[in-house]
């Protein structure tokens, strides 16, 4: 069946605007949607990107700073650790819980070798420092190294027209089983982000989210309407720099817009919307989970794939998660 895909230009544009600010060894992505930088390569003397190098542990003891703006950093031996950029890599003091497990990642790296998916909230927590602080200096050539944020929204928003979650397979597929469970999951999950979507309509007419139904549509392409267009780019430009990363690395995860606003969604206290990160994994894999029940898996595959979108998700729920307020 189709799945959320862009056009092989379009998805490059974006897989590059993402893996800019990311250390090779800080590729955190799936088998299927690993993200390599091709052309940017940093000489800054930063740790992450000693990391990089060495990929061995050169630091004794992590603790955590504070700086004068109440803001958390990374220390390594009493030295604050830096972004690929150069930039200090300071966490907003509403997150508090990403500090102390950005630690903890820095504190359990082996002194052996290290792997890329041992820093996933490292990774993505530089992209969100760097890509703020190129938006604030509005340096030319740092945005091309990290990405403009207009761009990034506009090749997000094209995510939305082939959504996994709008794409409802033929009736016979897996003997009607698959067809089933997306009517059964799906259907719910879109009605409630129409709903949402609404608030942020200039004309406060409500959205409908277009689907692709194989069975009557067959391969051509879904493509929502203008007026879902900009009410869903008025929700992006609500979004804070660190919310766009985090939606960013959802939607590249799980090949699903909707995806990364149920994680966005989920981490905001006024927002009743609730879905677990299992569940919203097994309904971005939904095929393949059925698909596995009725042939079981391959090993070092399926199984593999299940926890590493896990823990992707994981990573970008505890990126988007504040410390509530008092």
């Amino acid at each position: 069946m189709l799945v959320g895909r862009l056009s092989k230009c379009s998805r490059n544009i974006l897989k590059s605007s993402f893996a800019s600010s990311h250390l090779r060894s800080f590729a955190t992505h799936s088998k299927s949607t690993t993200i390599q930088p091709d052309s940017y390569e940093s000489n800054k003397k930063t740790e992450t990107n000693k990391l990089e190098k060495s990929l061995a542990k050169f630091w004794e003891k992590v603790t955590i700073g504070n700086s004068n703006d109440g803001s958390y950093t990374i220390e390594l031996d009493g030295k604050s650790i830096k972004t690929p950029l150069g930039f200090e890599m300071k966490i907003p003091k509403n997150k508090k819980t990403l500090a102390f497990l950005l630690a903890n990642e820095w504190k359990s790296l082996p002194s052996l070798q290290i792997k890329p998916f041992l820093v996933p909230l490292t990774s993505l927590t530089a992209r969100c420092i760097d890509l703020n602080e190129a938006q604030i200096t509005n340096d030319d050539e740092i945005k091309t190294k990290i990405g403009d944020l207009s761009t990034i929204k506009n090749l997000l928003l094209r995510y939305l027209d082939t959504d996994t979650m709008l794409v409802f397979s033929p009736r016979e597929d897996c003997d009607g089983e698959l067809r089933k469970e997306q009517e059964k999951c799906y259907r719910p999950l879109i009605e409630d982000m129409e709903n949402f979507f609404t608030k942020f309509s200039d004309d406060g007419e409500p959205v409908k989210l277009t689907y692709l139904d194989c069975d009557t549509d067959g391969l051509i392409g879904n493509q929502q309407t203008k007026h879902t267009h900009i009410a869903v780019l008025n929700y992006l430009n609500s979004l804070s720099t660190w919310d766009l990363v985090a939606l960013e690395k959802a939607v590249l995860v799980g090949k699903s817009f909707l995806a990364g606003v149920t994680i966005l969604r989920n981490a905001d206290y006024n927002d009743k919307f609730n879905l677990t990160i299992d569940e919203l994994a097994r309904l971005v894999s939904l095929e393949t989970v059925l698909q596995t029940l009725r042939w079981g898996e391959v090993e070092d595959t399926h199984d593999v794939d299940k926890v590493d979108i896990r823990r992707s998700l994981a990573s970008v729920a505890i990126i988007a998660h504040n410390s509530k307020p008092e």
